[in-house]
């Protein structure tokens, strides 16, 4: 039980050090030697664990993809509720995305940002942008169901434009990489996903 117990907090090491230097270094540019060496372990204890930097690198992906893709199911609805406690689904689950991404920043710079030099790789942050795009759409087309919308939306369009809105203001919130994220910067988290989840509402004329 022991033993099991540190090969599994072996590999969680190996995970966190191979998603840190993935993010800040590239892909391309971290080897299985800088891996192993930040973990002060052997490339046999790394290959214990992992076939290869593609499948610690899938791994990671696929377990954010799981964590977020649950944040996003919270907000499905059974029953039909009024327009404010739609609002307060929808601030639970932009609530669970943004501290999921605050405390996981590297794994979010890499599915944001993409790693477009491997195809395997990038098909897999596809895939997590496509699932979460999808989680988003059903949770719509299930408030459309029980007319908590308008009849004439579309859940897929309306699937696309909340995607986008959350991409946009997770990457100028979390890598502050452009003037406008200076704005993001004079509020709390709290406060950005509140206005984030009354524009995706009410839109600019809060109507």
């Amino acid at each position: 039980m022991q033993d099991r117990m540190r090969r599994q907090d072996r590999k969680q090491q190996l995970l966190a050090i191979a998603l840190e230097l993935f993010a800040t270094k590239g892909f391309e540019n971290t080897k299985i030697s800088d891996i192993v060496a930040k973990a002060e372990v052997s490339q046999g204890t790394f290959y214990w664990h992992f076939e290869s930097k593609e499948a610690i690198c899938l791994e990671m992906l696929e377990a954010g993809r799981v964590q977020i893709l649950n944040a996003i199911q919270i907000g499905y609805r059974t029953t039909k509720v009024d327009v404010q406690d739609s609002v307060v689904s929808s601030m639970n689950i932009f609530e669970h995305i943004f501290q999921f991404a605050e405390e996981n920043p590297f794994l979010m710079q890499i599915i944001l940002k993409g790693i477009h030099s491997q195809p395997t790789l990038q098909a897999k942050v596809d895939e997590i942008k496509t699932d979460m795009e999808a989680a988003f759409a059903k949770n719509i087309r299930r408030a459309k169901e029980l007319h908590m919308t308008n009849e004439r939306i579309n859940p897929e369009m309306q699937a696309v434009f909340v995607m986008s809105l959350l991409e946009g203001v997770l990457s100028r919130w979390l890598f502050k990489t452009s003037s406008s994220s200076q704005v993001l910067q004079h509020h709390s988290l709290q406060q950005i996903i509140e206005e984030t989840v009354k524009f995706e509402f009410f839109g600019i004329f809060g109507v």
